[in-house]
């Protein structure tokens, strides 16, 4: 089997999520653990709130920050995501059951991603124009008008486009643009990487 073969055989596996069930909060839901500045909730039935720690936010729950806002949350499978200012990012859940991966959906603005235990369950997130799918490592994500950026810190990042797809190493990145036109996967200079630290703040 060639490299680009392996390369789509895990990305299937991640997307379809034959892995095993998650072994915490099987119900998918993520709590909020730190809030900096403006941030409200919103879920289905139950109107907008603020966000503020101890909030839990299950199935198609959307998280909007405001200039300046910041939050943290501790997801499935020990997935801490910290959301960055002016973002909208809803929570799937489980994707298909407790057997699947968590799934995140990043409208806009710009989320990282940390796990805090080698995670077998994995998280994929989605774009406007991609998907990324990984089971631990350390990276982030930032769409701007429906274009997507991923860069990953450490780990591997597998991400999919209309076009095409690409795996990232350590210190490397790749644009995607919004009609999902993916273009090559850089290792990212200090300035860009600066710039994702100072958006996402301390935590990341």
């Amino acid at each position: 089997m060639t490299c680009r073969s392996l390369l789509r055989a895990l990305l299937a596996s991640l997307l379809i999520g034959l892995v095993h069930p998650a072994a915490a909060q099987t119900s998918g839901t993520c709590i909020v653990k730190q809030v900096a500045g403006q941030a409200s909730v919103s879920a289905r039935g139950s109107g907008v709130r603020p966000a503020v720690i101890g909030l839990g936010l299950g199935r198609n729950a959307k998280l909007r920050t405001q200039a300046g806002g910041h939050v943290t949350m501790a997801c499935s499978g020990g997935l801490e995501v910290i959301v960055g200012p002016e973002t909208e990012i809803d929570v799937i859940g489980l994707l298909d059951g407790d057997a699947q991966p968590f799934g995140l959906r990043l409208m806009n603005g710009i989320a990282g991603f940390l796990f805090s235990s080698d995670n077998q369950d994995g998280v994929q997130v989605r774009t406007p124009s991609a998907v990324a799918a990984v089971r631990s490592t350390q990276w982030a994500m930032r769409v701007e008008d429906r274009a997507s950026a991923v860069f990953a810190r450490s780990g591997t990042v597998f991400v999919v486009a209309e076009s095409g797809d690409a795996r990232l190493s350590p210190g490397e990145g790749v644009d995607v643009s919004p009609s999902g036109a993916m273009g090559p996967v850089v290792r990212w200079g200090q300035a860009r990487i600066d710039r994702f630290d100072a958006l996402l703040g301390p935590d990341w």
